[in-house]
C-alpha cells in the first residue's frame, strides 16, 4: 500500500472524511444528512433524505435494505480507515423518521 493508502487523520475529521467519500459513493447526490452530534472520537449525523428509499416497495425490502445499507457502510468505513467503525442507530427503512449514523474511532 502506498503512503497515500496508509494516511490516516484524527479526531473528527478523519470521520468526517471517510462518510463524505462513503455518502458520494454509496448515495450519489440526492443525499441529505447533517451532524447532529460530534466529539473527538465520534461522529453522529442524521440522514433525512436517502434515494435509495425510492427503490424500494414493502415490507420485506426494506427490511433487507435495511440489512444491506448496514452491512455495506460498516464495511466501506472499516475498509477506507480501519480505525473507525460504523453503526446506524435509527433507520427510516425500518420505520423511524431519520437515519442516525454514527461513525467512530476504535479504542
Amino acid at each position: 500500500m502506498d503512503a497515500l493508502g496508509r494516511r490516516y487523520y484524527k479526531g473528527t475529521s478523519e470521520i468526517y472524511e471517510v462518510f463524505n467519500v462513503i455518502s458520494g459513493v454509496i448515495f450519489g447526490p440526492n443525499f441529505k444528512w447533517e451532524i447532529s452530534d460530534s466529539a473527538e472520537d465520534k461522529l453522529v449525523m442524521m440522514i433525512t433524505r436517502c434515494p435509495l428509499l425510492k427503490e424500494v416497495r414493502g415490507k420485506e425490502q426494506y427490511a433487507e435494505l435495511s440489512e444491506a445499507c448496514q452491512s455495506y457502510c460498516r464495511s466501506a468505513v472499516e475498509n477506507l480507515n480501519p480505525r473507525c467503525t460504523q453503526i446506524y442507530t435509527k433507520r427510516m427503512c425500518s420505520g423511524d423518521g431519520y437515519c442516525e449514523n454514527v461513525i467512530s474511532i476504535r479504542e
